[in-house]
């Protein structure tokens, strides 16, 4: 017996116990990600990297010379995954129209690629958002900006919790930061968190709606938001 199409067809012919068995052997066997066979799993959307724990000097270095996308949330090394096409494209339609709207002024806008670095007595962090906007260009470094004033990330099955849990959380520590935005990829759906309203979120939807980015004076109807993405009726 050595071909797969001999051994499954063996398996087939055990019994249910003797099959539950043989499960439990390759659940252990394959604990660790293969690491004693020098085999590695491909990197699940938003996973910690193993070994995930390095200084944020460290991550700076491996982040420059990995072609894949990491963040750091005090000092574990998260994996991400490449957006899908709604995603680019919602990103880039919010992009423009914001991007036209501030040109001139003394803030400018990122879109997902830009670290965004936070650090307070309990944190440090560097994250990618889906879009940003930050002005004090004197506190930026070459590896990141900081202080944003507005923040916004695309929702996705694999990133959904993160985004509306911990980073919503954590992006209310970071003083500047006057609205974190959410976009939905599969409706016409925008909720924007501000801190003048206590982070109560104001829900944009359907595509007659107009979302309002109060921390940059700049209204944007959703379905320019959505062209491309989502049909308007």
């Amino acid at each position: 017996m050595t071909t797969l199409d001999e051994i499954k067809h063996a398996v087939k012919r055990l019994n249910a116990d003797d099959r539950k068995a043989i499960a439990a052997w390759l659940e252990k066997l394959t604990d660790g990600r293969y690491v004693s066979f020098g085999v590695e799993e491909p990197q699940p959307a938003y996973a910690p990297l193993n070994p995930s724990c390095m200084t944020l000097e460290e991550f700076l270095e491996f982040a420059e010379h990995s072609p894949l996308r990491y963040e750091y949330v005090n000092g574990v090394i998260h994996a991400m995954t490449g957006p899908s096409l709604a995603h680019g494209r919602i990103s880039r339609k919010l992009l423009v129209a914001v991007d036209s709207h501030l040109r001139g002024g003394p803030c400018e806008v990122f879109a997902s690629g830009a670290n965004l670095y936070i650090r307070s007595e309990t944190d440090e962090i560097l994250y990618i958002p889906d879009l940003v906007v930050a002005c004090n260009r004197e506190e930026w470094d070459k590896n990141w900006l900081c202080n944003p004033k507005l923040v916004a990330e695309i929702l996705s099955p694999s990133t959904r919790h993160i985004d509306q849990r911990e980073k919503a959380m954590t992006y209310r520590r970071v003083n500047s930061v006057e609205e974190y935005v959410l976009l939905e990829q599969s409706e016409h759906e925008v909720t924007v968190h501000r801190r003048a309203d206590q982070w109560k979120p104001q829900v944009y939807s359907g595509p007659d709606a107009v979302a309002e980015f109060k921390s940059i004076s700049l209204s944007v109807p959703l379905a320019q938001i959505y062209a491309g993405t989502l049909p308007t009726a």
